[in-house]
C-alpha cells in the first residue's frame, strides 16, 4: 500500500488495521516505544519507532493500539501492556489505528526560564 507524500492524508486507513511483526529472538527488541495506558488516562499509542528494528516500516509514531495479540487494549495499565508486547515471543500482532495521535514535539527552540518554573510533582 502507498502512503503517498506526507500531505496526501487520504490515504491513510480509516479502521482499524491489524499488523504483524516478527523477530528472530524472542528476547531482542521490538523496535518501538509505548506510551500511555488506563494508569495514565491516555489510550496506548506508538511513541517511537527505531529504524533497523523489527517494528520499522510496520508501524508508525502516533498509532493508537486497540489490541495486542487480540487482547483488547482499552483498560490495559502501561505494565500490563508492556508485559503483553515483550512476552510476545517471535510474533507480535497489533491491532491499530493508525496516524490516530500525532506528536507533539516543539518545532523550535525550547524556552526555560529557571526562575519562573513550578514544581508540580508529575
Amino acid at each position: 500500500m502507498s502512503w503517498g507524500g506526507p500531505f496526501h492524508h487520504d490515504s491513510v486507513p480509516t479502521g482499524p488495521v491489524q499488523v504483524t511483526i516478527q523477530r528472530n529472538d524472542p528476547y531482542s527488541s521490538w523496535g518501538f516505544r509505548l506510551q500511555g495506558g488506563r494508569d495514565y488516562s491516555q489510550q496506548l499509542q506508538i511513541k517511537k519507532v527505531n529504524a533497523g528494528t523489527p517494528a520499522h516500516g510496520r508501524i508508525n509514531v502516533g498509532d493508537a493500539i486497540l489490541a495486542i495479540g487480540g487482547y483488547d487494549a482499552s483498560n490495559l495499565t502501561h505494565a500490563q501492556a508492556s508485559q503483553m508486547i515483550k512476552s510476545a515471543g517471535t510474533s507480535l500482532e497489533l491491532t491499530l489505528q493508525k496516524g490516530q495521535f500525532r506528536s507533539l514535539k516543539p518545532t523550535g527552540p525550547v524556552k526555560f526560564s529557571p526562575g519562573t518554573a513550578h514544581q508540580y510533582g508529575y
